[in-house]
C-alpha cells in the first residue's frame, strides 16, 4: 500500500523500541516519544501568498516525534503507519 500525504503531512513507521541513539538515551516513559522512519512526505506548507514551502524532512530520515493527539495511526497487517505534521516532529536523527 502506498500513501500520498497531503501538504505538510508525513507518513512514518515505528523503528524498534531501542532506547539509545548513539550515546543519547531516549526516555521510554509516559512521554511516548517514538523513533520512526519517514516513508512518504507531502509537497510542503502553503504560504499566505499561495506558494509552497518544501518540507525539511525527507524520505528515509529517522525522526523522533511524540505520540499524541496530533498523530493519526493506521495499521496494515503488522505495520502501523503514523501520520504526523512536520511541526510535530521533535528531531531528525543523523
Amino acid at each position: 500500500m502506498k500513501f500520498i500525504p497531503l501538504y505538510d503531512k508525513i507518513v512514518a513507521i515505528k523503528i524498534e523500541n531501542e532506547n539509545k541513539i548513539g550515546e543519547i538515551y531516549i526516555p521510554t516513559n509516559e512521554n511516548n516519544i517514538i523513533k520512526g522512519k519517514v516513508v512518504e512526505i507531502g509537497i510542503g506548507n502553503i504560504l499566505e501568498n499561495g506558494k509552497i514551502s518544501p518540507l525539511i524532512v525527507k524520505v528515509d530520515d529517522n525522526i523522533l516525534f511524540k505520540d499524541g493527539y496530533n498523530v493519526e495511526k493506521y495499521k496494515v497487517g503488522n505495520i502501523e503507519y503514523y501520520f504526523v505534521k512536520e511541526k510535530d516532529i521533535i528531531s531528525i536523527i543523523k
